[in-house]
């Protein structure tokens, strides 16, 4: 097995980890707190943090850290070690001063997020003091993303994509501390803090055991070099995190429960696209940045061949299995306790139209990071540019027509316009689609088999868990038959 396919497996498995103690925490949400205007509080405070979660520890830090980290463990390990110990201190006091600032005002940074409440300021006021306490998580999960690019380096996948499963489950206890506490949703916001530091020394201690250790030679010189990389990644990630801004934004204008039925619906879609898209893209960034590092660009451009393919196979029949069964698999999932039949209407519809756009958001986490793997990130900032402006002009011709559904169909009209631009800006390389153009008729022939037995099964009242298995096994069937190896493919 190729060491490429080898650590998509330990991303892929890391992730599915985590995401299936997130979904049993969405499960639990739903269901102790159903779908109203306070989840949508929640879930716009808990955005907050998360949005600069996005900058400093999981997209731009490790997108512009991880080559420098990699240039100095070439070249000497004590060097690396001061290096991640000068960024480590430098990052410690910025977001330390963003959680002051924010906790100092949080009522007034809550209604930039959902002025749609102007008028119920018993929820702005319980945002408030929501976005109060789970603001400090960011510390922790920035810290997090450090140690998790020192882990990428050394091969170890599994350990930073499961850490968020402590997060999931410290959030899962919480909400049941809340249902049983009278319904206070505050329980959550505890939930989030005690997982942010359960994340946070999980990482090290792996961090450690690989090696790591803190070291002080003086503000290492690449901290600067770092931070000039990290401005346009974050202007790049600061229009990315604008979709999901404007998206909230537009939703509180809309009827209660708009924002929680686009996240419950997120939450779903992201966990195909997760436990094996963004497990591409990781792995991605990792083994073209060594490839950089080594001048080795024949290997470089079959890593974005192979990571092309691979998204495909695996992401088309999730989005057609996703829009095909949205009903009955967001019933399945959400439908109990607090959770209503016209939540459940809802959240499907927003699920589909999410889903229409899963390859198109694959393939932009893909390219952004082949960009930031030669330290470009000028590129994919015009990307997200290009599609900001897409997702604009779209939620204007579909919130009338599709209301809260439209926001997610626009998210994915605006990451194909990404995906296309990134695409025709790559440096010397274009996908053989002469080459593969019989492999690809084969994986949408499986798709199309699957599609009509899934749909099929469903019309026969076969329960949805069998129904995902044997459409599963007959598409796998169909690629064997048709003479797809996927572990050659991926090889």
């Amino acid at each position: 097995m190729s060491v490429f396919l080898k650590s998509v497996m330990k991303s892929s498995f890391g992730i599915f980890t985590s995401r299936i103690f997130g979904l049993i925490r969405d499960i639990a949400v739903a269901a102790f707190f159903g779908a109203n205007a306070l989840t949508d509080a929640f879930f716009v405070a808990y955005a907050i943090p998360n949005l600069f979660r996005a900058f400093f520890a999981e997209g731009a830090l490790t997108s512009a850290f991880i080559p420098f980290l990699s240039d100095n463990l070439t070249r000497d390990r004590k060097k690396a070690y001061s290096y991640m110990t000068s960024m480590f201190i430098v990052l410690l006091l910025i977001v330390s001063s963003i959680v002051l600032l924010i906790s100092l005002f949080p009522k007034q940074i809550i209604f930039l997020f959902m002025p749609g409440y102007q008028g119920s300021q018993e929820i702005l006021v319980a945002a408030g003091q929501m976005l109060r306490l789970v603001m400090p998580y960011l510390i922790f999960i920035t810290i997090c993303g450090l140690f998790t690019g020192y882990l990428y380096l050394h091969d170890s996948y599994y350990v930073p994509y499961s850490s968020t499963a402590l997060l999931n489950i410290s959030m899962i206890a919480g909400a049941f501390a809340g249902y049983k506490f009278g319904g206070d949703i505050l329980w959550l916001c505890y939930g989030v803090i005690l997982g942010g530091a359960l994340q946070l020394l999980y990482i090290f201690t792996y961090s450690f055991i690989k090696g790591f250790r803190f070291r002080w030679d003086g503000m290492h010189p690449d901290v600067k070099k770092t931070f000039r990389l990290l401005v346009p990644s974050l202007a790049g990630l600061g229009i990315n995190q604008l979709y999901f801004t404007l998206g909230r934004i537009i939703a509180s204008f809309l009827a209660a429960g708009s924002i929680s039925y686009l996240y419950y619906a997120d939450r779903i879609f992201q966990l195909p696209l997760g436990v094996f898209s963004i497990a591409v893209g990781a792995v991605s960034l990792t083994e073209i940045s060594k490839a950089n590092s080594a001048g080795n660009f024949s290997y470089r451009n079959t890593l974005i061949d192979k990571a092309f393919i691979a998204i495909f196979v695996i992401i088309m029949p999730a989005t057609l299995g996703l829009v095909l069964l949205a009903d009955e698999i967001t019933s399945f999932i959400y439908a109990r306790n607090q959770f209503t039949g016209v939540d459940v209407y809802n959240t499907a519809q927003a699920l589909v139209m999410f889903s229409v756009g899963m390859i198109f958001f694959s393939y932009v986490g893909l390219l952004a990071k082949v960009f930031f793997s030669e330290k470009d990130m000028r590129t994919p900032v015009k990307g997200a540019f290009i599609g900001l402006c897409v997702y604009a002009v779209s939620n204007l011709i579909l919130i009338k027509p599709f209301g809260h559904a439209g926001i997610a169909l626009a998210s994915g009209i605006s990451a194909s316009a990404n995906s296309f631009y990134l695409y025709s800006r790559l440096r010397e390389y274009r996908f053989n689609f002469r080459g593969n153009a019989f492999l690809i008729a084969k994986i949408i022939f499986a798709c199309a088999l699957m599609g009509f037995c899934a749909v099929g099964l469903s019309a026969a009242g076969v329960h949805l868990l069998i129904n995902i298995a044997a459409a599963a096994v007959l598409y796998f069937a169909a690629l064997k038959i048709t003479g797809v190896n996927l572990r050659k493919v991926l090889r």
